[in-house]
Formats: structure tokens, C-alpha cells, sequence
């Protein structure tokens, strides 16, 4: 299985069916996009790129991801998305550590490429070099391409440390539309909204997902509680991903009310912890179907799927549900090890270890990490999490975040659960400092809502958690470090701890 194959088919059934619209932009037909797609391949073969080779790009939300990476798909090579957030450090990092044959970027981030360098052309997506590449003649050879080679290299966050190459295969691509088609029940009709950057999994796969049965993908190319009202409207979108951080913007918002929703059936969440109240507020308020879903770049993001049927059944009593991640989406396979690798019982911690056909085919040079990632056909995700006895998965943290107090293993997502009942807390974080005594011990980063405090919250915890687990210190913040999709960056709040 190859993206070139959904594109071609797609083109072949669904021709004038739009395939992208940039939100205030340019949009393409399947055929139009298609017909792009293989002048861009032919164009860039002439340039130096080849079968396993890499293109990198550097550009904010707009149609040129979809162009190199289903060029790059085409030819068999591999795109290469570079994070606009890194810093230069980062980026010279992912650049030396890629070497890409060309970079592909716009004219807001060629001075910043050029200063630091690359080891091939870089070529402005809004220039006369980038338009003669379109104005070749279409790539006849559809056999470059193979489903095991590489199509898509992204660079982890490198929330807990040097980012990594992931590799993700045209095979595990395609694969992840299909399942991923199945489990959010795609139509042919359906139309996605991307509100968050491209160059991220959560958004950026959907490149290729959304050609699963030909799919309309709507790109923001910034989000803003009055674009996605307008987006959604304009283009009557039926399907959308969020963060927790969006998701309180729009429910926060005074248009709220009096924007036009009705075309919405599902809203896509997750990336990072979602507070129980904000998913009642959201089941009422958005009055559509919600999914959330647990996944990771490695394994091309979903993996899990809490469906909106189990939404309904947690609004009905099951209120628990809301604390977990659903139950393992089609063709994939989880399973839980303990410390020794070997399996846990239902309600057990372990670590959650993945197979399926999406799996990445490793880190980009470096065979260390991959080694140490993939074990016997499993990718170790290093997240723990347990399973109940229906089959629901709930995560429970990393394992590099899992403090081990006077001997007891403390996750912190336990605490942060309680936390996040409690009618002052906006958003929580708890991480460990170490303690002589002890070995470590949790400290809470809160924020409040407005006009609260951190009064009340060590005796809430008294009473709902083991004395063990109590943290020792509340910190109030204003906001918190963040990863571009919401995550909050936990080894900042280390760093803070250890600077004080």
C-alpha cells in the first residue's frame, strides 16, 4: 500500500472534488492536486532529489506541505518538516542530522535558513524558482515509490531531550488513513479542519489520512476562536482536531453562542491531559460527537479511541471514562510490561508497548534509540498506563515522570486528576524534586481561574490521596510552558524547581 495509490485513485473517482483548502487561500481539485503533485516530483527529481532522499520544509500552515509531501511520496523520498519554533540550535541540529537534497520554505523563513545553512538548495515557495519546478511536465514513472520506504521524517518535540527523526513508512501512512477511516467512521463528504501546524503528527499525517476516500482537508493557517467559527461555517467542516488549550479559547469565547456549528459531527481532541470538566463542558456546549485519542509519532499518532458513544455513556454515570483514552483502535495491538517485560494484569501499571503496521521503521540515523525502542517487533512507548476490565486504557504518565517517594511509585497524573476537581484549578502540572529524605517528592504547578487561590488545595488533596502523595508545595503560575500542541513542557518546570 503507497499514498501514491490513494492520490491516484482518489483523482481518478473524485476529480472535481475539492482535496485542499487553505482557509483564505488557494484551494486544488483532486485531479488539480494530482496533476501539482506530479510536476512538483518531476521538478525536484531534475533538482537532485531521488528515491531516498529527503526534502525539507519550513513554512507556516498553507498548501506547499501538501505539495512536497506527496511529491516527495511520488518519487520515494522522504519530506523532512521543520518545527518554525526551534530554536536555532534546534535547527541546525535537524538539518545536519537530516541533509536534506533541497529545502523547500517561504519568504518568511529564508534569511533564518540561510543564516544557518543547509546542505542543499533552499528555494522559496513563493519565488520564480518554486513555480518553474510546478511547470514541468507530470511524472509519468509511478513505480518509484515502494510501500516500506520511508515517506515522512518528523522531528520529535525534544521535550525530554535532542529531538529524533522518526521514520514513518508510505505503508504505515496509508494504513493510518484506513484505520483511522474506520474508527472516526469517515464519509466521503466529510471535511477536516487542521487548526494546528502541519509540521506536527497530530496534523500533519492527516495529509495523507484524509485521502483514505477522498476527503476534503481545510487548513487554518493560524488559529483563532474567530477563524475556526469561520472556517467551520464557510466551508461547512464535519471533523476537527483540538487541543485542550483551543478547546478553552472557543468555549471561553462571547461569539461562541452565535457562531454557525451545525455542520460539525466530531471533534477530534487529545495531544495533551484534557480536564474532566472541560470534556462535559465541550459534549454540552459543541453539541457534536467527541473522540479523543491517545497516540504518539511513532506510531503515527492514533492508537487509542475514546468514541463518542462512550462519551454519552460517560455523561450517563460512567464518569470514569472521561479518565481514560479509549480501547485500541483496528490494526493495532497494545500490551502492558512490568519492569522484567513481562505482562500485567488488568488494572496493573505497566509500560505500553505497540505493534501494527504503522509502527515507524525507526530514528532517523541512529541506531542506538531505535534499538533501544523497538524490542521484538514492539515499540516501547515509555509511557505507562493500565487497562480495566472492558478493554478502556488509561494513561497514567511517562515513565521518566513517575516519582518513587520512600520507596512508592507516584504517578503524577493521579494527582493532577484531583487537582483538576477542584473548583479553583484552571490547569495543573506536578513533577518531582528530589528529596534527601525521601528520594523525591511532588510539587504542583496551578493555575487558577480568575480571582482564586491556592487556599484549600493541600487539604483537598488530604483528603483524597494517600499522605504520601500530597505534594509538598503548591506553585502558582500564570501560564505554562507549552510544546506547539499543547503539551506542557514538564522538564521546564524541573529546571524552574531546581533553579529555586
Amino acid at each position: 500500500m503507497r499514498i501514491v495509490d490513494l492520490l491516484e485513485r482518489d483523482a481518478a473517482l473524485y476529480p472535481q472534488r475539492t482535496a485542499v483548502a487553505v482557509d483564505g487561500g488557494p484551494s486544488a481539485t483532486f485531479a488539480e492536486l494530482r496533476n501539482r503533485v506530479r510536476r512538483l516530483a518531476t521538478g525536484l527529481e531534475h533538482a537532485g532529489v531521488s528515491r531516498g532522499a529527503r526534502v525539507a520544509l519550513m513554512a507556516d500552515n498553507g498548501l506547499a506541505f501538501f505539495d512536497v509531501y506527496l511529491a516527495a511520496a511520488y518519487l520515494g523520498a522522504a519530506a523532512v518538516p521543520l518545527n518554525t519554533q526551534l530554536a536555532e540550535p534546534e535547527l541546525a541540529f535537524v538539518l545536519s542530522n537530516a541533509e536534506p537534497s533541497l529545502t523547500v520554505t517561504t519568504s518568511d523563513y529564508a534569511q533564518r535558513l540561510g543564516a544557518i545553512g543547509s546542505t542543499g538548495p533552499v528555494i522559496d515557495a513563493d519565488g520564480e524558482a518554486y513555480a518553474e519546478l510546478l511547470g514541468s511536465e507530470p511524472l509519468a514513472d509511478l513505480d518509484r515509490a515502494t510501500g516500506d520506504g520511508t515517506a515522512l521524517i518528523i522531528y520529535t518535540s525534544g521535550t525530554t531531550g535532542r529531538p529524533k527523526g522518526v521514520c514513518l513508512s508510505q505503508r504505515g501512512l496509508a494504513f493510518n488513513g484506513l484505520t483511522t477511516a474506520l474508527v472516526q467512521r469517515f464519509r466521503p463528504d466529510d471535511v477536516f479542519l487542521s487548526t494546528t501546524p502541519l509540521y506536527h503528527a497530530a496534523s500533519g499525517t492527516r495529509v495523507f489520512s484524509m485521502l483514505a476516500d477522498g476527503q476534503t482537508h481545510v487548513v487554518l493557517r493560524s488559529f483563532s476562536p474567530e477563524s475556526f467559527f469561520a472556517a467551520v461555517a464557510e466551508h461547512r467542516v464535519t471533523i476537527s482536531i483540538l487541543v485542550p488549550a483551543q478547546i478553552r479559547r472557543l468555549l471561553g469565547h462571547p461569539g461562541f453562542d452565535e457562531a454557525d456549528l451545525s455542520s460539525l459531527r466530531l471533534i477530534v481532541y487529545g495531544a495533551a491531559p484534557t480536564a474532566g470538566p472541560l470534556i462535559r463542558q465541550a459534549h454540552e456546549r459543541f453539541g457534536c460527537g467527541l473522540y479523543q485519542a491517545y497516540g504518539i509519532t511513532e506510531g503515527v499518532s492514533n492508537l487509542t479511541g475514546l468514541l463518542p458513544e462512550d462519551h454519552d455513556l460517560a455523561m450517563a454515570g460512567h464518569s470514569e471514562l472521561l479518565d481514560s483514552c479509549g480501547r485500541v483502535v483496528p490494526g493495532v495491538r497494545i500490551e502492558l510490561h512490568d519492569d522484567s517485560g513481562n505482562l500485567v494484569a488488568p488494572g496493573e501499571v505497566g509500560e505500553i508497548r505497540v505493534k501494527s503496521e504503522k509502527v515507524m521503521a525507526g530514528y532517523w540515523r541512529d541506531p542506538e534509540q531505535t534499538a533501544e525502542a523497538l524490542v521484538g517487533g514492539w515499540l516501547r512507548t515509555g509511557d505507562l498506563g493500565r487497562f480495566d476490565d472492558d478493554g478502556y486504557l488509561y494513561i497514567v504518565g511517562r515513565s521518566k515522570d513517575m516519582l518513587v517517594s520512600g520507596g512508592v511509585n507516584i504517578y503524577p497524573s493521579e494527582i493532577e486528576a484531583v487537582l483538576y476537581d477542584h473548583p479553583a484549578v484552571s490547569e495543573v502540572a506536578v513533577v518531582g524534586r528530589p528529596d534527601l529524605e525521601w528520594g523525591e517528592r511532588p510539587v504542583a504547578f496551578v493555575e487558577l481561574l480568575p480571582e482564586e487561590s491556592l487556599d484549600g488545595l493541600r487539604d483537598w488533596c488530604r483528603q483524597r490521596l494517600a499522605k504520601i502523595k500530597v505534594p509538598d508545595e503548591f506553585i502558582a503560575v500564570d501560564s505554562f510552558p507549552r510544546t506547539v500542541t499543547g503539551k506542557i513542557r514538564k522538564v521546564e518546570l524541573r529546571e524552574h524547581l531546581a533553579a529555586s
